[in-house]
């Protein structure tokens, strides 16, 4: 599985600026837009490369920050399969499935290690693994929020394109080991994932 070029750290805050938001460690967010945050809802997972060969490792803990579920993951990336990864996967339930096809914008809330990753948007019609993504750099031992347009993310070179992102056929999110700094090992915590719908967000009700 490859990935696009570094995104540098300065774009993080340029993204924020650019939604109109702040951010604070617990995650406090104003939005500058007239765009309704809704926070994303559904199921977290470790994965690796272990069904490519690889010995890729991923531990998963759920946990708590500022009074707010959040995941914590931790491994190490090898290289037994040469593009070894690991992945931080969130399935989306039916309400927010639904919310994806009219969302324009992501948020989250990262405690990093001050390595990279590459936050990856899985569609229906990608067939190869070439997922539309978007890399960022975290600090080390530092929270932040990064909020990232739909339209900055993009498929990486190698990819079969399938033309502009689907919305209508996401059907998950993940979060990779970037692969600039593999092998090594990492550890990064996640929590307060928002998406920013444009006109009505759906409810349990409206299903």
């Amino acid at each position: 599985m490859r990935e696009t070029n570094v995104t540098r750290v300065a774009t993080l805050f340029a993204i924020v600026v650019l939604l109109g938001m702040v951010f604070v460690a617990c995650g406090t967010t104003r939005a500058g837009t007239d765009l309704v945050p809704v926070l994303a809802t559904g199921e977290w997972m470790a994965l690796t490369d272990g069904e490519d060969g690889g010995s890729s490792s991923n531990e998963m803990a759920k946990i708590e920050i500022c009074g707010a579920p959040a995941w914590h993951f931790a491994g190490e990336v090898t290289t037994l399969f040469e593009r070894g990864f690991a992945v931080m996967r969130f399935e989306p339930d039916e309400v927010t499935v639904a919310n994806l096809g009219g969302t324009e914008a992501i948020s989250f809330m990262v405690l990093g290690d001050g390595q990279r990753y590459a936050m990856r948007l899985h569609t229906d019609n990608v067939a190869d693994r070439g997922y539309f993504e978007f890399a960022f750099a975290t600090l080390a031992g530092e929270a932040a929020r990064v909020a990232v347009p739909l339209r900055l993310f993009a498929q990486p070179p190698w990819a079969d394109s399938v033309g502009p992102l689907r919305r209508d056929l996401l059907t998950a999110i993940s979060w990779q080991t970037h692969e600039s700094w593999r092998p090594g090992t990492f550890e990064i915590t996640l929590w307060d994932l928002r998406l920013y719908v444009s006109g009505k967000a759906v409810t349990d009700a409206a299903l």
